[in-house]
């Protein structure tokens, strides 16, 4: 009993153990495969820490410096001054021409007229555009797996053409032999079909190839197994609509919103800055010019205060650089205007390559359906001795071809819908 129960669940989960594979699963594995897929982790690490950067300019600038100068001249008191102090005891040596310092200094940023906020949102918009140039690049992998995917489906189509283009010269060939055996049939009959039968094998040689071919290709791209066992799934027809989303129309956006982000930036630095500072140095001199004439010492030193600057040198090339932002604009204008053009163009191919393929599958069903009757009728006149087995075979050979053309249009009319669906969104 229990073996029973075992051999019924297996039969019951056999299809299940032979992979079927999707469209949609080509897909989405072509994409998480593809090796540019690893550079959305560095576009967003690399956004990160320049947004990161960029807000760290408002922390507390530190800088450490030591300098030593020799100098041409120094202050000092006149003559007479020096004279009258030494009579007092007074030694006024003066300041050395060789002075010394090492000091560091702490700025600290108040107001910048925008310019660190504006650089955050420069480096944001320049992630962003990254980010979408890559799906435009992935975007392209799409047609690829496309033209595998339905390919595969037209090998499979040829094979079964070629399967039942087989089983119907193996039946003929019965009727020959049994033809042969009453006396009413030539052996040359025989051979004529057999030689179809070796050039249909022949035929399916070719298919397979090319299918185990393509098969490869299309695992490569995708990681997907795609074996001998594997069977393809024809899609269903897709919905499609007249709103175009390609991630091109993104990018364009994008480079946009980066343009607002530098224009901001050259606006806000012709702006002035206010920050705060303080700087402690040890050298010498000093800050007390006074006493460091009468000794040669080194001290600790600091001063604080409020710093305002204005770099009028911006103003000079502001309208210079906002300008030409305003040409690279209108270049994106253009290249979306242009793309534009184009896709309403490969749409309207498209669509008229789908309504000629519809149309062509709407005269195979009766071209088919006559060249089957025709066969049929042929074999009839064979087996009664009217007909030739040249012409019998002439007439499977068109039916067979009739057949063929018929699934070659349906997987073309598929593949044109999946690439309109494509083009569009």
């Amino acid at each position: 009993m229990k073996q029973f129960v075992w051999i019924a669940l297996l039969l019951g989960f056999a299809p299940c153990l032979q992979g079927q594979i999707t469209w949609e699963q080509c897909q989405t594995a072509a994409r998480e495969q593809y090796p540019l897929i690893r550079q959305y982790g560095l576009v967003e690490q690399s956004t990160y820490y320049s947004v990161a950067n960029a807000a760290k300019a408002w922390l507390p600038q530190v800088a450490l410096t030591a300098q030593a100068t020799y100098q041409s001249d120094v202050a000092a008191f006149p003559e007479g001054m020096t004279a009258l102090y030494q009579q007092v005891g007074i030694d006024m040596k003066g300041l050395n021409k060789d002075q010394y310092r090492m000091a560091l200094e702490v700025n600290q940023t108040l107001w910048d007229g925008g310019r660190h906020k504006a650089q955050q949102e420069m480096a944001g918009a320049d992630g962003e555009v990254s980010r979408q140039s890559l799906e435009v690049e992935m975007y392209a992998l799409r047609e690829r797996v496309n033209s595998l995917y339905f390919g595969i489906l037209l090998l499979h189509e040829q094979l079964r053409q070629n399967m039942l283009l087989r089983e119907l010269l193996q039946s003929n060939l019965r009727n020959v032999e049994a033809g042969i055996a009453n006396g009413v049939a030539l052996q040359s009959d025989r051979q004529s079909i057999q030689v179809e039968l070796l050039a249909a094998a022949q035929q399916r040689v070719q298919i397979e190839s090319a299918d185990a071919a393509w098969r490869r290709m299309l695992a490569v791209m995708t990681g997907l197994p795609a074996g001998e066992t594997d069977t393809f799934e024809k899609p269903d027809i897709p919905s499609t609509s007249d709103a175009v989303n390609r991630p091109e129309l993104q990018l364009f956006d994008a480079q946009q919103l980066l343009f607002d982000a530098q224009m901001r930036t050259v606006n806000t630095s012709v702006k002035p800055h206010l920050g705060l500072f303080a700087q402690g140095f040890y050298g010498n001199p000093g800050l007390n010019l006074f006493k460091d004439m009468t000794e040669d010492r080194w001290t600790w030193n600091y001063l604080a205060g409020i710093r305002f600057q204005w770099n009028f040198g911006s103003l000079y090339t502001q309208k210079g650089s906002l300008k030409k932002l305003s040409i690279a604009r209108q270049r994106v204008d253009n290249q979306r205007d242009v793309f534009l053009f184009n896709h309403e163009l490969q749409k309207i191919q498209q669509q008229n390559a789908a309504a000629k393929m519809m149309r062509l599958m709407a005269g195979d069903d009766e071209i088919i359906a006559l060249r089957t009757a025709i066969r049929r009728a042929s074999e009839a006149r064979f087996t009664n001795g009217t007909m030739t087995v040249n012409d019998l075979l002439r007439d499977i050979t068109a039916e067979s071809q009739a057949q063929q053309s018929r699934a070659l249009h349906e997987i073309e009319y598929l593949k044109q819908l999946y690439d309109l669906k494509h083009t569009t969104n």
